[in-house]
């Protein structure tokens, strides 16, 4: 789905001269009113109407304002995850994005004045002027906003007021407001259903499953946990989260004295949580407490130094949105980790977009979010209708599904998809369907047969199965739980970890997960990062070598991962001190053919006008049947090089129908033509547009090495393999 996007100060002027033009009130009397774009309501629908509800019932509301220059937004959080931009990790403070993002304070001030006048009070406004919170009663909210508003009972017993009709807006505010989230006040979210291990198989004798960890009652502990995922390294080394902060977005409260039970008896020493209230909430533990409490546990265990900051709302659409913008208005917590969710399929459209907005303040400030993939499978709703989570949906969301997790002694053994079919559980994933497959989302396996042009989920995984899941203490007792609401903060944890590495060594945040995490697996790295998980399914997509809808790219090797990410990329632009020096001589083929060295079967030049990634030419390989094509240039690596950043793009067109059969490769080679290294393998399964590569070439300092580019093609339906702007930078 495409956010409507609208030049917000062209929009504001107009209304401007509207509101103000006879220099009077605010508003005349009746204006003219339109229905909210993707406004229908949703808890209406599934519930059994009770009566009207009280018009003189106190309640409150928040209005969300469209982003101002939205569609700059997303290419310049694209350049802060580019080593090559000047923007690269310098992220925005919160005044910042305000200033550069934020409706202006025209804007805010007319909508405040329509809301005034409505009767409402204005309780709040965000930092970034996005989100106005008012208070009044429910025949205002009737009023202002046309619709009718009743009490209804669902199916779960549970009573709310919802709104019976879409709201109205004034006309005047159309691609302005964007959302009012408070009409309602059912409990929408829920967090992935955590399960505890049974010691008996429904309608069997009583047999008592394989203890698993080595907890009080079974279970993974800290130890075993960061055994598993490599972390041990990095703590024995001092990174333990310390001087970072985390933080846990909660629709429930907790107990606090369950959290120090659990610090003392593995001996962590971890400070307090911070609780930050929204909305009223009063931070009271009710029937998602141990949900709270497995987060931060997690956390504990994995990055025990790390400040977890607990951010606890209502279980509303209107206390969801405010709670994750505390987060990014408070811009205190570098790793966010989410454990609530709900099926896309029944996440409104409006909801979805104001979160969307927050995901992207996340990302220009420099904030990671990773969030539960669900517990359904490939059917999130735990229906019969594939779909997969929000806000794991969401492009600058890192979704984290779920593995069944074997160790061997202390240290990682296997992994496997976690499902069970016989009570229909497993590690979300599948297809958005409404988001498009981000330009990140790359890589081997990544285009399959299930592909359909949208977002994919998940995108990483950590353990999940309850069978080999956590040790945890909640509710006065140690236990056993599982769930991918597990593995979330398991990666918000890691990402803490990378945060004090990266400090440590003059390097940027994280920020936006995503393209990091896919870089990684895209490209070759020093270290191997990730455990690609190859076997079992999650109810309807199986596992496979690379990327797959089980399981995303794998789950974290921490030490390796982190080592891989802070290797060569430092925290402003470029890779390194000092200026860059090019080894490649036209990397664009903006001047024919020389120095490069070229063979083609058919006997075509290869430096082509056809499809330039910029300026007017680039390398042209293939595009006709039993080819074999090949470019390259020699180039020689300063052996006091501190750094060697090879870069291309590269664009794929096919004709097949079937894959895989015609292959690009990107080596290197030695000066005898034989490859040390093959960078990377793309086929005609992976046709997309311009994508930009970027390899770390520093192993073969003081070496003479051929950049080398070859393409074939089978014997039917050719394959189009382009590559532009290749560059070799050293320092």
């Amino acid at each position: 789905m495409k956010r409507r996007k609208l030049l917000v100060s062209t929009v504001a002027s107009l209304l401007s001269l509207t509101l103000f033009a006879s220099g009077g009130s605010t508003y005349a009397a009746g204006p003219k009113k339109v229905h909210l774009e993707n406004g229908a309501p949703a808890a209406a629908k599934h519930g059994k109407y009770m009566k009207h509800t009280d018009r003189n019932k106190m309640t409150s509301v928040t209005v969300a304002l469209n982003l101002r220059n939205s569609d700059q937004l997303d290419q310049f959080i694209a350049s802060l995850n580019d080593p090559s931009s000047p923007n690269y990790k310098h992220y925005l403070s919160t005044e910042e994005f305000k200033n550069q993002f934020g409706p202006t304070d025209d804007t805010v001030a007319q909508v405040k004045s329509f809301l005034k006048d409505q009767g409402f009070k204005v309780k709040n406004i965000s930092s970034n002027n996005t989100f106005i919170t008012v208070s009044g009663k429910i025949g205002q909210l009737e009023d202002a906003f046309g619709v009718t508003i009743n009490d209804y009972e669902n199916d779960k017993g549970q009573t709310y007021f919802s709104n019976a009709d879409a709201p109205e807006i004034p006309a005047e505010f159309a691609g302005i407001i964007t959302d009012v989230e408070g009409l309602d006040n059912e409990p929408h979210f829920t967090h992935p259903q955590i399960r505890k291990s049974s010691p008996k198989v429904t309608n069997k004798a009583a047999v008592a499953e394989p203890r698993v960890g080595s907890g009080p009652s079974g279970g993974y502990t800290p130890t075993e946990l960061k055994g598993a995922y490599n972390v041990t390294p990095l703590a024995n080394s001092g990174y333990t989260g310390a001087g970072q902060t985390v933080a846990v977005m909660e629709l429930d409260g907790y107990k606090a004295s369950n959290i120090t039970n659990y610090s003392n008896y593995y001996g962590l020493g971890s400070p307090a949580p911070t609780n930050v209230y929204v909305d009223g909430y009063n931070g009271a533990a009710g029937q998602g407490e141990v949900e709270v409490e497995l987060d931060i546990e997690v956390i504990n265990a994995i990055a025990p130094k790390a400040q977890v900051m607990v951010y606890e709302g209502p279980n509303t659409g209107q206390g969801l949105i405010d709670t994750y913008q505390k987060i990014a208005s408070d811009n205190k917590a570098k790793s966010i980790s989410v454990s609530w969710g709900i099926s896309e399929l029944q996440a409104g459209s409006s909801l979805m977009n104001s979160l969307h907005s927050i995901f992207q303040q996340f990302a220009a400030q420099g904030q990671s979010i990773f969030a539960a993939s669900g517990d359904n499978g490939a059917y999130d709703a735990g229906d019969s209708t594939k779909a997969v989570d929000s806000p794991a949906n969401d492009p600058y969301v890192t979704g984290v599904g779920g593995t069944h997790l074997n160790l061997s002694g202390s240290s990682y053994g296997s992994e496997s998809v976690w499902a069970n079919s016989s009570n229909k559980t497993g590690g979300g994933g599948g297809l958005s369907t409404v988001y498009a497959m981000p330009s990140f989302q790359s890589g081997p396996g990544v285009q399959n047969s299930y592909s359909n042009g949208k977002r994919q989920v998940p995108d990483v995984s950590a353990d999940a199965d309850p069978s080999t899941g956590y040790s945890v203490y909640s509710s006065g007792s140690w236990t056993v739980v599982g769930g991918t609401s597990a593995a979330a903060p398991l990666w918000a944890a890691i990402a803490a970890l990378n945060n004090q590495y990266a400090a440590a060594n003059g390097k940027g945040n994280l920020g936006q997960a995503n393209p990091t995490l896919y870089q990684m697996f895209n490209t070759t790295q020093t270290y191997p990062a990730f455990h690609d998980v190859t076997s079992g399914n999650n109810l309807y997509y199986p596992a496979t070598a690379g990327y797959d809808m089980a399981s995303g790219i794998g789950t974290p090797d921490a030490y390796n991962l982190i080592r891989d990410i802070n290797g060569s990329s430092g925290s402003g632009g470029g890779t390194g001190g000092g200026t860059p020096t090019e080894l490649i001589t036209n990397g664009g083929f903006e001047s024919g053919q020389s120095p490069w060295t070229e063979s083609s079967t058919g006997g075509y030049q290869l430096v082509d006008t056809s499809r330039p990634h910029a300026g007017s030419s680039s390398a042209y390989l293939n595009g006709y049947n039993n080819s074999t094509d090949t470019i390259y240039q020699t180039v020689s690596i300063p052996a006091n090089a501190t750094s060697a950043t090879l870069t291309f793009w590269t664009y794929v067109s096919t004709s097949e129908t079937s894959h895989a059969y015609d292959y690009l490769y990107a080596q290197v080679r030695n000066t005898s033509g034989s490859p040390l290294a093959t960078l990377l393998t793309l086929n005609d399964g992976t046709a997309s547009g311009w994508v930009k590569r970027t390899y770390d070439l520093s192993n073969y300092k003081g070496q003479t090495v051929q950049i080398a580019f070859k393409g074939t093609n089978d014997s039917s339906n050719p394959t189009d393999f382009f590559v532009d702007d290749v560059s070799l930078q050293v320092q």
